[in-house]
C-alpha cells in the first residue's frame, strides 16, 4: 500500500506487509543436497490413475525414488 490511500491498512504499520510473508508466497521448494524437500513431501501420497499407465512395460511402470533426483 502507498500512503496516498487513506485505508487502515495502508497507515497502520501492524497490517502492512512483511518480506516473510510475501517470500513464503513466493517459495515453492528448496532443494539441496539432491533432493527438493517440500515437493518430496507433499507429492508422497499423491494419487495415480493406474489404468492410464497398464500398456506399458513392467521396467517402465515401476518407479524407483532414486529415478526422481535431479542430478542425473
Amino acid at each position: 500500500h502507498g500512503r496516498d490511500p487513506a485505508l487502515y491498512a495502508a497507515l497502520c504499520p501492524h497490517l502492512r506487509p512483511r518480506l516473510r510473508d510475501e517470500f513464503g508466497a513466493l517459495l515453492l521448494d528448496v532443494g539441496f543436497l539432491g533432493r527438493w524437500w517440500l515437493l518430496e513431501e507433499a507429492l508422497r501420497d499423491c494419487d495415480v490413475n493406474e489404468e492410464e499407465f497398464g500398456h506399458l512395460p513392467e521396467p517402465l511402470r515401476r518407479l524407483d525414488p532414486r529415478d526422481l533426483r535431479s542430478e542425473r
